[in-house]
């Protein structure tokens, strides 16, 4: 019988995908999260309590929550989250007696009042997406490299993918520390790069007046793959149509 190592057929398929895998596999994570957030978990105890300390989502993972049938589910988490807001604001420095003890404590020397409240309003724990995208990123990072050996499917894949994306990649690196940079995998990166550096090299020379006559070929997008390997995979609707 065939032992299933984790995440490695679900790492083959993303690679096997235009992109960052890391980031398609993690979108992926996130969209499922928050539909299992909005729909199911909404009067969970813990999962409100870790949006409450968090101040409610990232800016990054925020709007997944507008989708079809979300509304109720949205509205009474952010309504926990604005009500433990307004509790910060009605305790300590920000009630009126307060405000002049602060005043008079602010012309004895003492911090401002105005960074007590910010520290108190500020999130206080990290946005769970984020944080639960942190811990299946170490996962499929472990996976990647027990997998990537000479010969192996893994590698190949890696080899003839679009590499991960420089935030990721470094997080792969992070795994793997302390033990040598994982050779196989740092050549295969540097080829994609170095491809995909040719690319750009031709897109700039063809966008020179003196060649214009020239059609685009492979390198016509090769400026949104660059913003995608140095930053994290563009949303597909940036990039639709161009």
């Amino acid at each position: 019988m065939t032992t299933r190592i984790p995440y490695l057929d679900e790492l083959l398929a993303a690679l096997a995908q235009p992109g960052c895998a890391f980031c398609r596999l993690l979108d992926g994570h996130a969209d499922r999260l928050i539909d299992a957030i909005l729909f199911e978990m909404v009067n969970d105890v813990k999962v409100r309590d870790e949006l409450n300390a968090a101040r409610g989502l990232c800016r990054r993972h925020a709007p997944l929550l507008v989708r079809t049938g979300s509304a109720l589910g949205a509205a009474t988490m952010m309504q926990g989250v604005i009500k433990v807001l307004l509790r910060q604001m009605d305790s300590g420095e920000a009630t009126t007696a307060s405000r002049l003890r602060a005043l008079w404590r602010r012309a004895e020397g003492d911090a401002p009042a105005a960074d007590s409240l910010s520290a108190a309003l500020a999130p206080q724990s990290p946005c769970p997406v984020c944080a639960s995208e942190a811990t299946y990123t170490g996962q499929y990072a472990q996976t990647l490299l027990r997998q990537a050996t000479p010969g192996s499917a893994a590698l190949a894949a890696y080899e003839a993918s679009d590499g991960l994306c420089l935030p990721h990649f470094g997080d792969l690196l992070a795994v793997a520390a302390p033990d040598p940079a994982p050779a196989r995998l740092v050549a295969a990166q540097r080829a994609i790069w170095s491809r995909l550096n040719d690319e750009l090299e031709e897109f700039l020379r063809k966008s020179d007046y003196r060649f214009q006559k020239e059609p685009f070929g492979a390198e016509r997008d090769s400026w949104q793959r660059a913003i995608s390997a140095l930053s994290g995979q563009l949303p597909a609707h940036l990039t639709d149509g161009l």
